[in-house]
């Protein structure tokens, strides 16, 4: 996940990036025997709900992601 996310951050990122990362969440919460390993992808899950045009718009390299949605 954080190779996926430093390659959006730097403008690297590729069509199909946010999926795979929410497939790799879902498949770590299910997975994993302890607590921890269960919510470790909380936070990502979160960021994607509520900014997920900011994502987005890293991958198509658009700067202002407000201007996407026009």
């Amino acid at each position: 996940m954080l190779k996926i996310l430093n390659n959006i951050r730097d403008g690297k990122g590729r069509e199909g990036d946010i999926e795979f990362l929410e497939e790799i969440a879902e498949v770590t919460g299910t997975a994993s025997l302890c607590a921890l390993g269960k919510t470790a992808a909380d936070p990502l899950r979160s960021t994607l709900r509520y900014f997920r045009d900011e994502y987005e718009a890293n991958i198509e390299k658009v700067k202002n992601p407000v201007e996407k949605r026009e």
